[in-house]
């Protein structure tokens, strides 16, 4: 069966954004971090988010972005649906076995629509406070999952949460 998780950084106001883009300076630990996490996996991620990537499709992973307007459809591994359709596929993927993990990164609209199918949460904590303008849902995660994990990964913090059955 696939999990569906959430795979993002975030600072410690569980800001993720400012501007369209991460508010912290690069961070190689985490960016490796996400790399490695999320290879060979399929990636969900909206329109705002593709836009902000620095290389189109990321690499060795099935790519998806969940868009509201009209778009072309891109060669590779990208595919272009809305968010009833990515509800769908995400629904149905959960139902089989052998199923890559799935990893959602973002945005922050996005896991908020996707929050009841969501089975994870794999946050790398980013120290201090960035005057983000784009945050996670702190009050649903902390309602409907617990901290399972914090610890020290490849020079990193990651806490992973998982959803309360």
């Amino acid at each position: 069966m696939a999990i569906i998780k959430a795979i993002l950084a975030c600072d410690e106001q569980w800001g993720i954004g400012k501007d369209g883009d991460l508010p912290w300076p690069r961070n190689p630990a985490d960016l490796k971090w996400f790399k490695e996490s999320t290879l060979n996996d399929t990636v969900v991620m909206g329109k705002a988010t593709w836009d902000s990537l620095p290389i189109k499709p990321l690499p060795q992973r099935r790519n998806m972005v969940v868009t509201s307007g009209a778009w072309e459809s891109l060669d590779g591994d990208v595919a272009c649906l809305n968010f009833e359709d990515t509800l769908g596929a995400l629904t149905e993927l959960k139902k089989f076995s052998g199923a890559n993990d799935v990893w959602i990164i973002g945005g922050a609209q996005l896991i908020t629509g996707l929050i009841h199918i969501i089975d994870e949460f794999h946050l790398s904590r980013i120290s201090g406070s960035y005057d983000c303008d784009t945050f996670l849902p702190s009050s649903l995660i902390q309602e409907s999952y617990t901290l399972t994990s914090s610890q020290m990964q490849g020079g990193i913090y990651v806490d992973v949460w998982s959803k309360i059955d």
